[in-house]
C-alpha cells in the first residue's frame, strides 16, 4: 500500500498566492495527483533571506514592498492574524476537494509488471 501523500502549500506570499481563487487551483490540481494531506503556511523573512525577497520584490512587484515593509516590521512571521485566515481558506478547500477524507481510501500499487518496468528504466 503506498503512504498517504502529503502537499505543502508553502511559502505562501502575500498578495502574491494567497488569492482564493489560486488557492483553490492549487487544491484542486493537488487533489488531482492522488494528495491525501494539505498543510500550508504563509512566506516568512528571516535575516538574509528578507533583504533578497525584499529587493525582488521591488523590482518586480514595487507596489507591494510598502505592505510587506508593514506585515514584517516585527519579525519573519506574520503574526497569527494575517496567518490564520489564509490557513483556514486552504483547510476549507482541501475539505470542499475531498482531499483530507482520501486517507481512508487503500491506495494500491501500481502492477507488479509496470513496476520491473519502471525498474529496468
Amino acid at each position: 500500500m503506498f503512504e498517504p501523500q502529503d502537499c505543502s502549500l508553502s511559502p505562501i506570499p502575500p498578495g502574491l498566492s494567497d488569492r482564493p481563487e489560486l488557492l483553490a487551483e492549487v487544491v484542486r490540481e493537488a487533489r488531482a495527483a492522488g494528495a491525501t494531506e494539505i498543510w500550508s503556511n504563509l512566506l516568512y523573512l528571516r535575516p538574509g533571506t528578507r533583504e533578497h525577497f525584499l529587493a525582488a520584490l521591488d523590482r518586480d512587484w514595487p507596489e507591494l514592498l510598502p505592505e510587506y515593509e508593514r506585515l514584517y516590521r516585527r519579525g519573519a512571521y506574520l503574526p497569527r492574524r494575517e496567518t490564520d485566515p489564509v490557513r483556514d481558506r486552504v483547510r476549507a478547500l482541501a475539505r470542499s476537494h475531498g482531499v483530507r477524507d482520501r486517507r481512508r481510501v487503500r491506495l494500491e500499487p501500481p502492477p507488479i509488471a509496470e513496476q520491473l518496468e519502471i525498474a529496468a528504466m
